[in-house]
């Protein structure tokens, strides 16, 4: 299982307006097979097959080094996935 420490939520109206209203987590991989443990602020959960991807963006690197890179946008739901982790 892959695990991904969060450093902030990003509002859902900032990758589209239908989204207005959630909370989504940026990755910089998308689920494939392998399970995604998501950790942010004492919360958790887990991107599996049943988490639906809400949409992608490619970006620039702002460094300068030319190169793109890819975040991959799932809505944020720690209480859902909460019950898995803890049994």
């Amino acid at each position: 299982m892959k695990s991904y420490l969060l450093k902030k939520l990003i509002a859902g109206y900032k990758v589209n307006p239908r989204h207005s209203g959630l909370d989504l987590v940026a990755l910089p991989y998308k689920y494939t097979n392998e399970k995604i443990l998501v950790k942010h602020s004492n919360k958790k959960m887990i991107i599996d097959k049943d988490t639906p991807l809400l949409g992608e963006q490619t970006f620039p690197d702002k460094f300068g080094r030319d190169k793109t890179y890819t975040l991959y946008y799932y809505q944020w739901q720690p209480s859902k996935n909460q019950i898995k982790l803890e049994l």
